[in-house]
């Protein structure tokens, strides 16, 4: 090759061509060069021929070279076909590594316009190809998505099933990822058991699927895949048993409530201080905190009594005999909203303020006994817990000690200061959600206080008991893959006084084997949930240009 100009060997040229100039106006880079070969084969029969008919120029897009456009001019020649048989008498040569017929851009282009578009989306992805200097409009980009196709994947043994939506709320779509290699084998348009079978009839082999506890997914893998074994996700099993506590212990906030207050504890200090949350500073004295704390339960009241409101509504269409689908529709509600409150005899109670932790709060303890012996310096008590290991702002220490001097300027005790009073459980209103997620903490991860809350709670009900002993066990069985145990905890759960482990036995033995799986094998929907959230991040990069053509072929290619 020779070397005309000296930018000539920076070019990297495809091996079948052969230069014969270069040139450069100060905005493009022209590449002239031509094939080598003497012969060509013919692409309908396959015979070579070296009887020249023609010659033509060709004219392709290269990539960039620093950022400025190259265009490649070639010199393609046309041949006779001498064949007989072949009914393509004239052809011209093919350049198989250069770039496809009637193509007007390279092949490395091509790709590299593919992988831009896969990785990026259309906007950002033409606002890349502008900086490297490859001029290409958004929509452009996206054609090429388009035009991309993906073998079809073959040999999955190990498959993942769920659902997701492109839109919230609506327009359900099915994924399905290969558990053993870590990558989404495809995207269904549409999330039903028909889809489900066909795409397993049509790709036999799958030996295990884990799915979550919808029906749709079990009917169509039962369906598609009769011999393959059905593995129930583990999270979806605690979370089905957090939803059962959760409605059973609405019918027991009385009991909740009356274990977070003991009477023994109903000093007249305490009663001062649930005096002293309705306080609300006056115009003289301001004070941001506790003016952003009754804002905060003002906005609590007004939810408080929406919430009332729609329990009447519900009330009084159920008990007219109105169908929960209809009473959904008429109100605009969840139907698990209508199945929490339908049953519940007296109106949801008010959850109690909750205040937010603080990086200050392990310290507390220490500040109000060094305030109580007479050190009321802020600097030095925050350089004192400093030696204790506090590693944060002097500002939050020197506030606190500020609010505890003014309430003794108030003649009020250091109690009546919010950060200063001691919290309910762990720090929460006793709600049937707060409760349910301590039912099913390890007991190793309890504190003191919410070990002695959970202790009140039990011993004043024998179902509450049961459901906590049977909820920890369940728990157990989770975390540990310990299946082999599962048919005397159903027993058991069938045996107790707990009529929600009653109804949630029942619930699994309609799903036994799948279940026994999820507490024997190790795999799980877990990736697929991965995936679903990789999906989210491609259709907001796709600013509203994310059809499930260009999502499923963009998920593909991640």
């Amino acid at each position: 090759m020779p070397n005309i100009n000296p930018y000539v060997s920076s070019f990297t040229i495809p091996k079948p061509l052969h230069v014969d100039e270069l040139s450069f106006n100060g905005q493009l880079v022209t590449i002239h060069a031509s094939a080598g070969n003497p012969a060509a084969k013919c692409p309908s029969c396959g015979h070579f021929s070296r009887r020249i008919h023609s010659v033509y120029q060709r004219t392709l897009a290269d990539l960039p070279w620093c950022g400025v456009p190259v265009c490649l001019r070639l010199r393609v020649r046309k041949f006779f076909c001498d064949k007989p048989s072949c009914s393509q008498k004239i052809f011209a040569e093919r350049l198989e590594e250069v770039a496809r017929a009637y193509a007007r851009c390279t092949d490395r282009q091509r790709e590299a316009l593919e992988w831009i578009a896969l990785a990026l989306g259309g906007e950002a992805g033409a606002r890349l190809a502008c900086e490297l200097g490859l001029r290409v409009s958004p929509d452009t980009l996206l054609n090429r998505v388009r035009g991309i196709s993906f073998a079809d994947t073959e040999g999955v043994r190990v498959l993942g099933v769920d659902d997701f939506g492109f839109r919230k709320g609506n327009a359900s779509g099915t994924i399905l990822v290969d558990l053993e290699r870590h990558e989404i084998v495809d995207l269904l348009q549409g999330h039903s058991t028909e889809l489900i079978e066909q795409w397993l009839r049509q790709r036999p082999g799958v030996e295990v699927a884990s799915r979550d506890r919808s029906h749709v997914c079990r009917e169509g893998i039962s369906k598609g895949a009769p011999e393959a074994m059905q593995v129930a996700d583990r999270w979806h099993l605690l979370h089905n048993l957090f939803q059962v506590l959760e409605e059973f212990l609405l019918s027991k906030r009385t009991l909740l409530q009356k274990a977070a207050a003991p009477e023994e504890k109903a000093t007249p200090e305490a009663a001062s201080e649930e005096k002293d949350d309705d306080f609300t500073p006056g115009p003289m004295s301001p004070n941001r905190p506790r003016l952003w704390q009754a804002h905060q339960q003002e906005k609590a009241r007004k939810r408080h009594e929406r919430l009332v409101e729609q329990w009447k509504n519900i009330r009084r269409l159920y008990l007219a005999g109105a169908d929960l689908r209809d009473i959904c529709r008429q109100l605009g509600i969840s139907a698990r909203t209508v199945y929490r409150y339908k049953d519940l005899q007296e109106p949801p109670l008010r959850p109690a303020y909750k205040r937010r932790a603080s990086v200050l709060d392990p310290y507390v303890p220490y500040l109000l006994r060094r305030w109580n012996e007479g050190c009321h310096n802020g600097k030095r008590l925050h350089r004192e817990i400093r030696e204790r290991g506090y590693t944060h702002s002097e500002k939050i220490c020197v506030t606190f000690i500020a609010e505890l001097r003014r309430a003794e300027a108030a003649g009020k005790p250091p109690s009546s200061v919010p950060r200063a009073r001691k919290g309910s459980v762990a720090g929460t209103s006793p709600t049937a959600k707060n409760v349910a997620a301590l039912l099913m903490r390890r007991e190793e991860k309890l504190n003191e206080e919410q070990k002695e809350y959970l202790q009140r709670l039990c011993a004043s009900d024998a179902a509450l008991a049961d459901a906590h002993r049977l909820t920890q066990e369940f728990a157990k069985m989770v975390r540990n893959l310990e299946g082999e145990k599962l048919d005397g905890w159903l027993k058991e759960a069938d045996a107790s006084d707990a009529a929600v482990m009653q109804r949630f036995s029942a619930g699994l033995k309609k799903d036994l084997k799948a279940v026994k799986a999820g507490l024997t094998e190790s795999w799980s929907t877990g990736p697929v949930e991965g995936f679903i959230n990789k999906l989210k991040l491609l259709k907001r990069q796709g600013y509203g240009r994310a059809n499930f053509d260009l999502l499923r072929a963009r998920a593909l290619a991640a």
